[in-house]
């Protein structure tokens, strides 16, 4: 039996909005993580480095979080296959 097409509409805007998250993550993430630093090196008059440990954890967690988005689309597309199957 075929699937409606709705089905296939909606997994394709889930998989294709997941993956346009990644770009919004990977240039937040790490400003976050500046400005965060930048904020605080003026408060605690530790400048630049806590600039510097903000940007690599806005890094990091950027980093983090692409690899989750991409595990979580691959184990779709694996559902989906068996699914097809």
């Amino acid at each position: 039996m075929a699937k409606p097409p709705e089905e296939d509409a909606y997994a394709a805007l889930r998989s294709s909005g997941l993956l346009l998250a990644i770009p919004t993550l990977l240039i937040v993430s790490p400003l976050a993580g500046f400005f965060l630093g930048v904020w605080l090196d003026r408060w605690l008059h530790t400048r630049p480095w806590l600039s510097i440990v903000g940007l690599a954890l806005g890094f990091v967690a950027a980093g983090r979080e692409t690899w989750l988005i991409y595990r979580r689309t691959l184990e779709a597309d694996e559902r989906q296959k068996k699914k097809e199957k």
